[in-house]
């Protein structure tokens, strides 16, 4: 018998383009449990390389993922999804891209498109399986990169909206997951497709420093709390308002400048849009309290 907490992974080659990526997912196994978290990834030396060893422990387990398997989420032959060993809401995921070792936002360029496009579907896909999971509090998801990683290799936070957890213990915590700190895979797209600079386009040298200068206001209701950033931990814990996505999952790999396919293949356009309406029917019975999703939070 399969173990509950067995990570799901598909071995498929690294696909041509991003809808083709789409569409292989779509046939393949689900992303596994999202609850409970493991905590820590089981590896020693400074945090901020953390991922590089993760990678580098994945490529020498294999498919049995070794002592990582309880942390995988989902796997391909190209990306895998890590719960975050300190999660800063109810479930945080990590999607990292296993064969492109590149340390973050700042080091991208336009050479790294067409792996952009393919992470963009990966992450789009994971957004619309996770949504209603157990585990889900039922708040909506976000997703995004930060201008300036704590760790090395680049990976996109995949995140339920509470920002409710034992881990998110201070201004710096709450700030870097709102943006402009936090960045959308489309904008990063978009920047490369036109040529920008990226330390330009996201101000990559002072964001950290403006952050820190950000008053924090609550992404539910808006309201402010300054810098008192225990004031807003206690509001989050009861705002009964239900929060809006900083912007929506990535769609800009659908019709990406560049991509062998000018338009969304007709089963993905169809897939993504059974799956809102899936959503939207979820999103209905747990307004009206018919859900069976846990909250952790």
């Amino acid at each position: 018998m399969t173990d509950a907490r067995e990570p799901c992974a598909s071995k498929d080659v690294v696909a041509a383009d991003a809808s083709s990526v789409y569409g292989s997912l779509e046939g393949g196994p689900p992303p596994g449990p999202l609850a409970p978290n493991p905590g820590p990834l089981p590896l020693t030396g400074h945090f901020s390389l953390v991922l590089e060893q993760t990678l580098d422990r994945l490529q020498k387990a294999g498919p049995s993922e070794g002592k990582l398997g309880p942390h995988v989420v989902h796997s391909t032959e190209e990306f895998v999804t890590i719960h975050d060993g300190y999660p800063k809401a109810a479930v945080h995921l990590l999607v990292i891209p296993r064969q492109t070792r590149v340390a973050g936002l700042g080091q991208l360029t336009a050479e790294h498109l067409p792996m952009l496009r393919r992470l963009s579907a990966y992450v789009a896909w994971l957004l619309q399986s996770v949504a209603g999971k157990p585990g889900d509090p039922g708040l909506g998801w976000q997703h995004g990169l930060h201008c300036v990683p704590s760790l090395r290799q680049l990976h996109v936070h995949v995140m339920t909206q509470d920002l409710c957890s034992p881990c998110l213990k201070n201004a710096k915590h709450y700030g870097s997951f709102r943006p402009p700190f936090l960045v959308a895979l489309d904008d990063v797209v978009e920047a490369l497709e036109q040529g920008a600079d990226l330390t330009n386009r996201f101000h990559l040298r002072t964001a950290e420093d403006e952050m820190k200068k950000r008053s924090l206001c609550c992404h539910r209701c808006g309201k402010d709390f300054a810098r008192k950033f225990a004031e807003l931990k206690k509001h989050l814990s009861s705002c009964a308002e239900r929060p809006e996505p900083p912007w929506p999952a990535p769609r800009r790999w659908l019709t990406a400048a560049g991509s062998r396919q000018a338009e969304p293949t007709e089963m993905v356009t169809q897939s993504l849009r059974k799956r809102g309406r899936e959503g939207e029917d979820e999103g209905a019975d747990r307004s009206t309290g018919d859900s069976d999703v846990v909250d952790l939070t």
